[in-house]
């Protein structure tokens, strides 16, 4: 039994918990509130070493009192917190996935299409602190999505990403949806990138007055950082 772990005198060993096949050693990493970053080596050692279908994490609110009173949840059960009524419940839940990071990600990935505009929304929102490039299509799919909400976070998502997004937002100036070439346009002027110049001033002749205001817009705010 490792005392000094226990009482917080020194730092989990996740690779030597990795190796171990360490289960509740690792989840009790995840509540380590003194390093972010052996939190998610710790939730990314155990998305290893566990079924790839179903990694086990933790999710605690604000009246867990032990570990043993904590809910032990599978990826697909965290996303599913997500629509929880406690919204205690649906934080942890959010802050969990992106500490899990990129194991996570195919499984927010999917949840874009959840009937629950309250999943996508927040899916959306982890997708963007993750940053990982698989997100990026599918965040420009939402992009006209019927809530405004999840249609907001989707642009956020993307901006976060940033530089990694701009070819294929590029790409997507082209799109027949005039509310995504509208919003691509728009979140090209907040990344700032040059690659984008000449692609918007195309749209400056677009038969849709939102498209061509969009491009204006990122323009001016493009060449004011240069």
């Amino acid at each position: 039994m490792d005392f000094k772990l226990i009482l917080g005198l020194g730092k989990p060993d996740i690779k030597k918990m990795e190796k171990e096949k360490d289960i509740k050693g690792l989840i009790r990493a995840m509540g380590y509130d003194n390093d972010e970053h052996i939190r998610k080596e710790a939730a990314f050692a155990l998305g290893k070493i566990t079924d790839s279908q179903s990694p086990i994490y933790t999710i605690r609110n604000e009246n867990t009192k032990s570990e043993e009173e904590s809910d032990v949840l599978t990826v697909e059960e965290l996303i599913t917190s997500l629509k929880d009524n406690d919204w205690g419940i649906r934080m942890n839940a959010a802050k969990t996935l992106v500490e899990i990071g990129e194991p996570a990600v195919e499984n927010l990935i999917n949840s874009l299409e959840d009937n629950d505009w309250q999943v996508r929304w927040y899916a959306t929102e982890i997708l963007g602190e993750i940053g990982d490039t698989r997100g990026i299509i599918p965040l420009i799919n939402l992009l006209n999505d019927k809530n405004n909400g999840v249609k907001s976070n989707s642009s956020i998502a993307l901006i976060k990403i940033g530089k990694p997004c701009v070819e294929i937002l590029i790409d997507n100036l082209n799109s027949k949806e005039e509310q995504i070439k509208e919003h691509v346009a728009e979140i090209l002027g907040e990344i700032g990138d040059v690659r984008g110049i000449e692609p918007l001033k195309k749209l400056l002749n677009d038969e849709n007055d939102d498209v061509r205001r969009a491009a204006e817009v990122s323009l001016e705010k493009i060449n004011s950082r240069e």
